[in-house]
Parts: structure tokens; C-alpha cells; sequence
């Protein structure tokens, strides 16, 4: 259930972006033939769930013969709305759009913090367009209350800086952020610049890689990926791209190795797929460790787990599904290991309530779940009940034209596995 290499949004027309947005994007997706048919093929979940309407939203019970020592998982969701995160029409004047969404809740600072992928344009400064991480922060995570708490990106891009001939000059999203220890930690995909390597440079040109940058206040970030990004010892790195990452951190790692990279690679002509590289130093990845065929379904997507699950935890991931409708919403997958996972039962896939708009956001992709300080761990509530913030990348496509007028919208779930 893997879908085509989509890494970043096709490139606007010059109608549509100024046209040295036009110019340096190169395409914010590569090899993009047809991918909104391949992403519909491969993400399509054709089977009906059995959903009753009730006044908190949309309520499902699920038997679970696929995981062990569980036997239902009732699931109650509802969904506030195409733009009730974020509803950012424009920049500095331009049109703007926002996606990939990546929801942690901070509880030292006692507040939600979402992190996307978005457009932010500058005037008169060269080169200063296109994607950025962008941040809003919530209280409590409702609808209606997320706002930016600076008004600029996370970080700026090294092009519009002044620096367009380093390996990780260009567009910089996709968004992962977790807290341990105190200090922030932000993985994202950056596309790869062209040119000849600089000295010092440890990685090859036009290949996209992870990188990291780190915080002490989850505001103000520093690079920690100057000279090469986080996976290393690729057998082919010339040829291989990497891009949407997942990362959770698992304390209780049979081989204290916490942190797991889910990522995806490719080559030309040739989709590796996702897979999954378990580390024990946040700032490096070795690609030889590798699990590959980590059975994810779509990508740019958030990774959780229900830690006090019975029996032991249960990995979450959110993503996304065709329902009877045919309007893509998001959707559970469930795991025991973290690499065979379950997307439906008997009664059908494991769905959540989604967008309602019928113009230009009927569509939830690219979305993220609420965790402690990002690190995956899902709000226990007791007697086998967790619940989370989710949000949604709300558009008609997940490619241009349509995701240039992408919103985000705010949805609560509560799980609850019986054994």
C-alpha cells in the first residue's frame, strides 16, 4: 500500500508563482507521471466501516483478530473542520498553503505545538520562497485556537540566506520533532541542491536526504547537519533519495537503539519502500542496519504508540484511506512490532471522521497525531483509553494545482483497546 515517490508538491506555473519561485522549486515533486492516480491505487481502502453518527462524531468498534491479546478497539473521532488548524490564505500577499503536519504536546511548556511544511514568501529578498517549517501552537489543541508564535519560519533556508551553493541550500519541510532529555530534536527532508560539492561536504548533489536540527526551546533551532545528513553508509548514495521520514522514540528497545527512523527510499526507475532503521544516537542512522519492508501505508505521515495498551504496546500511525464516498480520510494503522501492521478488521478499515468541505479541501492527507513531547507515546487515559489531537492536510489533490490552496484541519480521537 505504498504509493509513488511523491516528495514534495509539483512545482506552480508561472500564473500561479512568481517565476523564481517557478525556477528554484525544480519541481517540488520529481517523476511525478500520473501520481495522483498511483497514489489513489495504492492508498484506496475499498471496504466499508460500520460508522454510527453521534453528536461527539463518528464512533466505530473494531474486532482485533490480527493483534495479539486484544480483542476490540473502539474508536470515537471527530473532525472540526477544513481550516480549523490553520487558515493561512496568503503570503506577504501571494497565495499560500499549508501541509505535512506534525503535532506534539509539550508538557513542560503545557501547550500543543504543530509543525508544517508551508509556503512563506519575502519581497525583495532573492530567493526567499518557497517551502519552510512552519510552527503554531495551541493551549489545549482545539479548533479555532492555533497560532503562530513568531511571525517567520522555524529556520531560514541557506539559499535565501545568501548561501545557495551548500548541499542543503533548497526546500526544507516534512517536519519531525521530538523532545528527550530537554533538548528538541527536528528531523526534516531537505531536497538536494545541484552544483559541485563544497569542501568538506560529505554528501553527493541532487539527492534528497534527513537532516537535524536541535532546540532547547522547540523556537529557535540549530543546524546539526552541516556536513552530511542523518543516514549514512548508503551503498548507492549518488542514486538514492530519501525522503518522509517518521521518527518515534521507543525507551524499552531490545538493543538500546530508542530511536526508530521509518524512511522512504528510492532510485531511479526503482521504489525501495520504507524501512525502518533503529539507532542510539539521534544524529546518526547507519543504512546497513535497515528493516526493510516496514509495510506503511502513504507517506508523510505521524508514527504514535499506546504504551499502556493491554498486553503490551500497540504502535499507532495515522494516515490515510478512500472511504465508501470516495473522499480520502484519515485512517489507523496498528502494529504489535512496529513493522507488520493492521489498517482494518472484519468491520471494515480503521477510519476516522475527515473533512465535509465540497470545493477545495474535501480531501485529508499528509497527517499528524498528538504525542508526549513528540516522542510517540500517546495521552493514557486509563481502563485502556488514549487520546490524541490530530490534524489533517485538507485539499481536492495531494499535487499542484490543488494542494496550493491546502489548509489544515483539527480532529480528536479516543482509543480504546480491550483485551
Amino acid at each position: 500500500m505504498l504509493i509513488a515517490p511523491l516528495r514534495r508538491k509539483v512545482s506552480a506555473t508561472a500564473s500561479e508563482r512568481p517565476s523564481s519561485a517557478v525556477r528554484r522549486r525544480r519541481g517540488v515533486l520529481r517523476g511525478v507521471t500520473a501520481v495522483a492516480a498511483t497514489l489513489l491505487a495504492y492508498g484506496a481502502v475499498a471496504m466499508a466501516s460500520q460508522q454510527r453518527l453521534r453528536p461527539e462524531g463518528v464512533e466505530t468498534l473494531h474486532r482485533l483478530d490480527g493483534l495479539s491479546g486484544l480483542s476490540t478497539l473502539r474508536l470515537r473521532s471527530q473532525f472540526y473542520g477544513y481550516q480549523s488548524g490553520i487558515d493561512r490564505d496568503t503570503t506577504d500577499g501571494e497565495a499560500a498553503y499549508d501541509y505535512s503536519v506534525h503535532i506534539i504536546r509539550d508538557r513542560a511548556r503545557g501547550v500543543y505545538r504543530m509543525y508544517t511544511g508551508g509556503r512563506w514568501l519575502r519581497r525583495g529578498v532573492p530567493r526567499a520562497d518557497g517551502d519552510h517549517v512552519l510552527q503554531h501552537v495551541s493551549p489545549n489543541g482545539a479548533a479555532g485556537t492555533w497560532r503562530m508564535p513568531h511571525a517567520r519560519p522555524e529556520f531560514w533556508i541557506p539559499a535565501e540566506e545568501g548561501r545557495p551553493d551548500v548541499w542543503y541550500a533548497d526546500n526544507c519541510l516534512e517536519p519531525e520533532v521530538l523532545k528527550v532529555k530537554g533538548l528538541y530534536y527536528m528531523y526534516c527532508q531537505v531536497q538536494g541542491n545541484s552544483g559541485k560539492p563544497l569542501p568538506g561536504e560529505e554528501e553527493p548533489r541532487n539527492v534528497d536526504r534527513i537532516i537535524l536540527f536541535t532546540s532547547t526551546d522547540g523556537d529557535n533551532w540549530s543546524r546539526a547537519s552541516a556536513k552530511r545528513g542523518v543516514v549514512v553508509y548508503l551503498d548507492e548514495p549518488e542514486r538514492t533519495q530519501l525522503h518522509h521520514q517518521e521518527v518515534i522514540y521507543v525507551p524499552w528497545d531490545r538493543d538500546k537503539r530508542p530511536w526508530w527512523m521509518y524512511v522512504f527510499a528510492e532510485r531511479p526507475g526503482l521504489r525501495l519502500g520504507y524501512c525502518r532503521i533503529r539507532s542510539s544516537d539521534p544524529t546518526t542512522f547507519d543504512w546497513r542496519l535497515r528493516e526493510m519492508n516496514a509495510g506503511l501505508s502513504q507517506l508523510g505521515n505521524q508514527m504514535a504508540y499506546a504504551r499502556q495498551a493491554p498486553g503490551g504496546p500497540v504502535f499507532v500511525r495515522i494516515t490515510f484511506g478512500e472511504d465508501p464516498s470516495g473522499r480520502q480520510v484519515p485512517m489507523l494503522q496498528l502494529s504489535r512490532d512496529g513493522m507488520r501492521w493492521v489498517a482494518s478488521s472484519a468491520q471494515g478499515p480503521l477510519f476516522l471522521d475527515g473533512s465535509k468541505d465540497n470545493a477545495d479541501n474535501p480531501n485529508c492527507y499528509f497527517l499528524g497525531i498528538s504525542t508526549l513531547d513528540g516522542t510517540g507515546e500517546l495521552e493514557y487515559m486509563g481502563s485502556g483509553r488514549f487520546r490524541a489531537v490530530y490534524g489533517a492536510t485538507t485539499s481536492k489533490t495531494p499535487v499542484a494545482p490543488e494542494i496550493f490552496r491546502s489548509e489544515v484541519g483539527i480532529g480528536v480521537v479516543e482509543m480504546t483497546f480491550a483485551p
